[in-house]
């Protein structure tokens, strides 16, 4: 009983990863699935002409060298080579296209597929999307799709070609004796349980390294990634990385390598029933030739027409398994694809906040933290006041923003923007009010036009706005003077491209964020690598642009931080202090610490 529910089960798995393979196929290009499952087809349906030409080919031969008139077997075997010219033509006709059409085929669905990984990360809820297990999954989908869409692709061009040529193969086999397809499927039993152990063993294999993959991704990125190029001289450690590397490599070839010896001597075994069958029955179809029961072009393309049934099944049982071993594969990518988005329905934000941004009495930790990292915070912004954040490292202040920008959602409190919390608002239209330069921003490495542009994708694109973005962050003028101005590649690893500093590209990405027109803007240290002149010029140009936005900046600079309306000081999760410059140097706390600890640096 149990080994009936378990072939029932593996059954089931077999059909889901089929019938999922059909789906994403078909959504990824019909007209090329249409094509190879017709091919497919036809190539199996040829099989019986081609057997039944093989006979009386056989039997002309015979009956010319019986008897003396061999001119009228002669043409008729001449006529009949034309034939089987014309099919093998066909036939390979059929195969270099669906060949063709499956490699590409093949292509568009891993890509596909990757961009549906890509596209479902990115809609995840944060917290979600940077769960080792999610990431886990996400990594083994995404390195499996080289090899699993090639495995899942291949049985679709030939499953129609093995059941056409089941059925073809089986006429002959019929009129000779039926029975015969028995014990020709019930020899090829042991070697579907052998697939199914294969199977089993290799997947073991890949859920047990898909966390060591992830390490051995990292090693690689660090040894072969530019931006890493100069640290890796300096430091001179590559080669303790690549040995890192290796060492995981040849962990993983020495177990892949006892397992393929033992499936290799497990498949003789389970393939030597059905290896005696065949030769048997060829050695009593040539018995029956021998003795005139048959024509020997009978007992040949009986024989043949056995062999083919044989290598049919055996086909079918290889691919089935093959398709099956990939249940996993489609199974993690489906469930993986099927995880939900961030919710996105609501209120749309008003063209205009009027009531400001309010913090009640805020708590919030990390899943993996044991203590609280936002504790009991409240406070009030005005829709046009400008705020700056500040604290030691690992005080809360990035989280805060974090949970400004509904990356996280608090456990406890509220975060109400305009009169309304902000977890009733419409995911996209909430978002769409903020723009936001985080510590590890992109750098991409495409021209400096759309790196300034993608800060706002859905706002048509004009080279004044460009331009303009560009100014506030005086960075105009050093993209004007590069060979292809703003449409220079920003990676010297491309033709023409150059290499920002760090500097650079921090303006550079500060011009995407002013880029978008948004009623909040958030700066989480937004010139730490910017020197102190640029730094007055850029802070005194986006004070001026945004006098009706509401601005929030973290930072460590005090000679920036002393200018904003509001100073909010974290300190444990928790705010210690707010009020203006003035204020807070009045208050001699914790504030007027800090900041005469970095005046007195400067002395």
């Amino acid at each position: 009983m149990k080994i009936k529910s378990l072939n029932l089960v593996n059954f089931k798995k077999f059909l889901k990863t089929y019938r999922s393979t059909v789906k994403l196929a078909w959504q990824t290009n019909k007209k090329y699935f249409f094509f190879i499952t017709i091919v497919g087809a036809i190539e199996g349906l040829l099989v019986y002409p081609e057997l039944l030409i093989t006979k009386n080919i056989t039997d002309n031969i015979i009956r010319g060298i019986s008897t003396s008139d061999y001119l009228e077997p002669l043409k008729t075997i001449f006529f009949l080579t034309a034939i089987t010219i014309i099919i093998n033509q066909i036939q390979q006709l059929i195969t270099d296209f669906a060949d063709v059409y499956s490699n590409t085929l093949s292509g568009l669905m891993k890509e596909t597929i990757n961009i549906n990984l890509s596209r479902k990360i990115n809609s995840l809820p944060v917290s979600q999307a940077e769960n080792p297990e999610v990431r886990n999954t996400f990594q083994k989908v995404q390195e499996a799709s080289g090899n699993a869409v090639w495995a899942i692709t291949t049985p679709l061009s030939t499953f129609p070609t093995i059941f056409f040529g089941l059925v073809s193969s089986s006429v002959l086999i019929f009129s000779f004796n039926f029975l015969v397809m028995i014990p020709a499927i019930l020899f090829a039993l042991p070697r579907i349980n052998f697939g199914i152990k294969r199977t089993n063993a290799w997947r073991a294999i890949r859920n047990k390294y898909s966390p060591v993959w992830r390490v051995w991704g990292a090693l690689d990125d660090f040894a072969n990634k530019g931006r890493y190029l100069y640290e890796n001289k300096i430091l001179n450690h590559v080669d303790l990385l690549l040995n890192r590397r290796l060492k995981l490599t040849i962990q993983y070839f020495k177990e892949t390598e006892k397992h393929r010896l033992k499936f290799s001597k497990l498949q003789r075994l389970y393939s030597a029933p059905l290896i005696l069958f065949e030769n048997g029955t060829k050695l009593y179809l040539f018995y029956l030739a021998m003795t005139k029961i048959m024509s020997l072009g009978t007992a040949q393309a009986t024989n043949s027409s056995i062999t083919r049934f044989i290598n049919y099944v055996s086909r079918l049982i290889r691919e089935t398994s093959d398709l099956y071993q990939n249940f996993t594969f489609i199974n993690d990518y489906e469930n993986f694809t099927n995880l939900t988005n961030e919710e996105s329905s609501g209120a749309i934000v008003s063209s205009k906040i009027d009531k400001g941004l309010v913090f009640k009495n805020v708590w919030f930790k990390y899943q993996s933290a044991t203590d609280w990292n936002i504790k009991n915070i409240s406070f009030y912004i005005s829709p046009t006041e400008n705020t700056a954040i500040v604290g030691e490292n690992g005080a809360g202040k990035t989280t805060l923003i974090k949970l400004i920008c509904r990356f996280y959602k608090p456990q406890k409190g509220q975060i109400i923007l305009d009169g309304k919390d902000i977890y009733d608002y419409d995911l996209a239209s909430y978002r769409r009010s903020i723009s936001a330069l985080f510590q590890d921003f992109a750098q991409y490495p495409f021209s400096a036009k759309d790196n300034i542009h993608f800060g706002d994708v859905s706002k048509k694109l004009k080279m004044k706005d460009i331009k303009m973005a560009a100014k506030h962050t005086d960075m105009h003028n050093f993209i004007e003077k590069l060979p292809q101005k703003y449409n220079n590649p920003l990676d010297k690893e491309f033709a023409h491209g150059i290499e920002p500093s760090k500097g650079q590209w921090q303006r550079i990405a500060l011009s995407r964020t002013l880029y978008k027109d948004s009623h909040i803007i958030i700066l989480d240290e937004p010139t730490s690598n910017v020197d102190p002149e640029s730094e007055e010029k850029i802070f005194d140009s986006v004070m001026k642009l945004d006098k009706d936005k509401m601005i929030f900046l973290v930072s460590h600079r005090f000679s920036t931080v002393r200018k904003a309306d509001k100073i909010l000081v974290i300190e444990n999760g928790q705010l210690i202090e707010e009020g203006d410059h003035k204020k807070l140097m009045k208050n001699k706390s914790r504030y007027f610490d800090l900041f005469n600890l970095q005046a007195q640096s400067y002395k």
